[in-house]
């Protein structure tokens, strides 16, 4: 057993054995991306047969569902369109717009980074958040760390697995679903791979906001330990926690997080829509993310493509 496997984090805060340092050891700040080799990318790049491509991003507009107190907003600049303000009146008379956006990374589609989230204080390899926190930018776990993922993905059709559509608020996903999900779709997971899991709970998104943002389905905590034991890089859901909610433990508050990204680093992607996937029954496909090199961020906004 390796020295994290012997301290594994038990989901109760500081009174929890250590659980550092991380697999990777103890100067690591990649986490899961050290799964992101040359060689899985290589071999991702077999799989589309049809060179079809799926965008998994839900639409980001101000009103959409957000974990409080998040709020997007966007201002679309007309200076540039005037006929008093634009540029070049007397020549070529460009006319344009821009916008202003005044918001949160962690709405809409994003991606959470290693340092959104950490137990007591505590962040990735037990990084302390004093050592590394500036209100201008973590120097550590910052999104310009983040690999791009052109690797491997896979959709795991839990609703359909349990005859629904929609799977209902507090259904926690356990390693038996994924387990079953695996053997009916004929796949397997392994390291460096991006696993989705479709539980009907995105259709919410547009036609009620108010229950999709309160409480979802979604992976319970041994669920997450069968995730991170197969070493996969990435893992989302069609809700906007991943984790199920309300929390298998009252005294539980996203242990799911703190598992994935304090302990293993493990990146979690949020608000996507796995319908499209689902419904053409496409298990496994090239998946393609990349993100936005904003220094110190502890989130980044995503727009995930599955190539089929």
């Amino acid at each position: 057993m390796s020295q994290a496997a012997a301290h594994a984090y038990d989901g109760r805060g500081s009174n929890s054995p250590q659980w550092w340092p991380s697999r990777y050891g103890p100067d690591d700040e990649l986490g899961a991306g050290n799964e992101l080799t040359p060689e899985r990318t290589l071999a991702a790049l077999q799989l589309p047969r049809d060179g079809r491509k799926i965008e998994l991003a839900q639409l980001l507009e101000e009103g959409v569902p957000a974990f409080p107190p998040r709020t997007w907003k966007q201002l679309v600049l007309a200076h540039g369109a005037l006929d008093a303000t634009k540029m070049a009146p007397e020549g070529s008379q460009m006319t344009y717009f821009e916008e202003q956006a005044t918001g949160t990374y962690h709405i809409g589609c994003h991606v959470d980074g290693i340092g959104h989230v950490g137990i007591n204080g505590h962040f990735y390899n037990g990084h302390h958040y004093k050592d590394f926190y500036t209100s201008k930018g973590l120097t550590k776990f910052g999104v310009e760390t983040m690999r791009p993922w052109i690797t491997r993905g896979v959709c795991l059709d839990i609703a359909k697995l349990v005859g629904t559509e929609r799977l209902d608020e507090g259904f926690v996903i356990t390693p038996e679903h994924l387990e079953e999900a695996c053997r009916a779709q004929g796949v397997q997971i392994g390291a460096g791979d991006v696993v989705l899991l479709h539980t009907g709970w995105g259709a919410l998104w547009s036609e009620d906001i108010e229950h999709y943002e309160h409480v979802e389905p979604g992976a319970g905590w041994d669920a997450a330990h069968w995730l991170t034991d197969r070493r996969v890089s990435l893992v989302g859901a069609d809700n906007w926690a991943f984790e199920v909610i309300p929390f298998e433990r009252s005294d539980g508050i996203f242990v799911v997080h703190q598992h994935l990204l304090a302990e293993t680093g493990t990146h979690i992607l949020e608000n996507i829509t796995t319908r499209e996937l689902a419904a053409g029954g496409h298990s496994e496909f090239l998946f393609v993310l990349t993100v936005q090199k904003s220094k110190g961020s502890t989130g980044a906004m995503a727009s995930p493509v599955a190539v089929v």
